[in-house]
């Protein structure tokens, strides 16, 4: 089985990598900060894979140190995108601040979030 990666820099401070296999959700994985910088460059490349590998896709958040409310309605942008082409984004491993945060502003109902990415 052949997983393609790719790497891209989404703004100073924010990294993603996307990888696509057969037969499995893709998983962006960020490296950063998801804030003001970044977050309209991270929906574009989500909305992007989306559209190319299925609606479903997988955020693995683990490497992501900062998300502001920018990120936070970028993640809200794409599980929306995700819903309307009948798929899902699921958050896979946020930090324990990011959990906070989500349930602070009521995004935890929203947002499905998983402790582990998807199988691949």
């Amino acid at each position: 089985m052949t997983v393609r990666e790719n790497r891209q820099s989404l703004g100073p401070l924010l990294e993603a990598i996307v990888q696509v296999g057969p037969g499995a959700a893709p998983v962006v994985s960020l490296r950063g900060e998801l804030d003001l910088a970044g977050a309209d460059a991270f929906a574009d490349l989500v909305l992007t894979v989306i559209l190319s590998h299925g609606p479903d896709v997988v955020i693995d958040a683990a490497g992501l140190a900062f998300c502001d409310a920018r990120g936070l309605g970028a993640l809200v942008r794409c599980a929306n995108e995700a819903r309307r082409t009948g798929g899902r984004l699921t958050l896979a491993r946020p930090s324990h601040r990011l959990r906070r945060l989500m349930r602070v502003v009521d995004l935890d109902r929203l947002l499905y979030v998983a402790s582990v990415p998807e199988p691949r």
